[in-house]
């Protein structure tokens, strides 16, 4: 067994070790800069709002920068760091398990990692992974979002203090803070983006600079098939043939495709579409409001005629919260059906990531008593779904869902948290036009149940 085989061996045992912080960057949009995509600690490490691109701060001053040499250095010492607690609670469905199960057999990588800790230094001089959020700009108003990924809910906030009359101080998400009446609403409007920083002439030569050696392209938003800068980069590697060595993944909410976007798929060696669906008809509507569920159906069957191509996917990546738990499992047998029906699906087409934050959306709030039904329909579907039989991985993540539904539940913590949703629920469903009471009639159910 030589080095590097060693080193598989402890990477395959560790609690800890990633692969991602050694081979991506990734961009808020804002332009600051975190070491994966899924990193969600903003303070305790470091990274903080400096970090951001500018003028004086490169993506290439972040590749190798003091705080991100420490990241590396403690995930592969088994010390645990703070913007990986997501992928801690995930367990074996992380990310995190994600990047071990991709990288570990590749001697390349292998090498990188180990010729980076023997240097306490990356050991490229440039990404191989590079995600982008260029922007906040968004058509939808997601429950789940906030005003830094969505430059309609920044609007919303905006209106809802004018024509509302609620105070309003930076935070992440809409949530009323204290008995006056002071609400958050979003991120302070100066840490929410613009493009600049991605249309800025010195970020372009880095990208230029990285694009030889680049590996995987990943967007997000924001809504990136509404972004020119999304469309300007995808163009720039079809036009300068970097495309057939590289991966792409656009997370999407699937509310806007056009047929240039699509037919620019097929010249990439691997063109993932991610589509950000969290239920089917009306709940979609309500949760991800205001979309259209017979749209994102129209816009799924055209775009599945594009998987005809080997290097075309397309994947569902569902975020469960109190909104569409109690229903996940419709948009589980509506998927089913569609790989019946398209055979094209040669690898596991559904993601389910159980949402991080904010605490009074988490599924960990709905009392014990309104759980049972939620766990035997995703029992039902475990039991007979043909896409389990097919796909055994997507079980490792109902079983996370059933796991945590059947935690114990902390009924003084979910009252006070039942409370702030409720709250925060009756001022946007009014100034929206539309009611949880009609379109999630299990939640209305619960506070009727629940509070005083």
């Amino acid at each position: 067994m030589d080095e590097l085989d060693k080193l598989r061996e402890k990477i395959l045992d560790s609690e800890t070790f990633c692969f991602y912080p050694f081979l991506e960057v990734s961009t808020r949009p804002n332009g600051a800069v975190f070491p994966c995509c899924y990193w969600n600690d903003f303070t305790t490490q470091g990274f903080r709002a400096e970090e951001r691109i500018s003028d004086d701060n490169t993506i290439r001053t972040f590749w190798n920068n003091e705080l991100v040499q420490r990241v590396r250095t403690d995930i592969a010492s088994e010390k645990k760091v703070g913007g990986c607690s997501t992928c801690y609670r995930d367990g074996k469905s992380s990310m995190r398990q994600r990047s071990i199960k991709e990288y570990s057999n590749d001697r390349d990588k292998l090498q990188l990692v180990k010729d980076t800790l023997d240097n306490n230094s990356i050991a490229i001089h440039t990404p191989i992974k590079l995600e982008l959020k260029p922007s906040n700009l968004c058509n939808l108003k997601c429950l789940i979002c906030n005003s830094y990924d969505s430059s309609q809910i920044e609007k919303e906030f905006k209106a809802l203090s004018k024509d509302s009359g609620i105070e309003t101080k930076g935070g992440s998400f809409f949530r009323k803070i204290d008995k006056p009446g002071i609400w958050e609403a979003g991120f302070p409007l100066e840490q929410v983006s613009t493009a600049d920083w991605a249309e800025s002439a010195k970020f372009w030569k880095e990208v230029e600079m990285f694009l030889p050696n680049i590996e995987v392209l990943s967007f997000a938003g924001g809504e990136p098939t509404l972004n020119p800068v999304v469309h300007k980069m995808i163009e720039y590697c079809v036009t300068n043939d970097y495309a057939k060595n590289i991966t792409v993944f656009v997370s999407s909410n699937f509310t806007n495709l056009n047929a240039k976007f699509l037919k620019s798929m097929s010249h990439f060696k691997q063109f993932e579409l991610i589509a950000s669906i969290d239920a089917v008809g009306e709940v979609q509507e309500y949760s991800r409001f205001p979309s259209k569920w017979k749209q994102i159906q129209k816009n799924f069957e055209e775009a599945k005629q594009y998987m005809k191509h080997d290097n075309i996917k397309i994947l569902v990546n569902a975020t469960v919260s109190i909104f569409n738990i109690f229903e996940i499992h419709k948009l589980l047998w509506y998927i089913d059906e569609q790989s019946k029906l398209y055979p094209y699906y040669k690898e596991w087409p559904f993601n389910i990531n159980l949402l991080a934050y904010p605490p009074h959306q988490e599924i960990a709030i709905i009392p014990e008593k309104f759980r049972e039904p939620i766990i035997n329909e995703l029992q039902n579907y475990i039991d007979n779904s043909s896409m389990i039989k097919q796909f055994p991985e997507l079980q490792i993540k109902i079983d996370l869902l059933i796991n945590q539904l059947l935690k114990p539940c902390n009924n003084n913590d979910s009252i006070e948290k039942l409370n702030l949703l409720k709250d925060s629920l009756d001022v946007l469903d009014k100034h929206r036009g539309v009611s949880y009471k009609v379109s999630i009639p299990q939640l209305d159910q619960i506070f009727k149940d629940t509070l005083v």
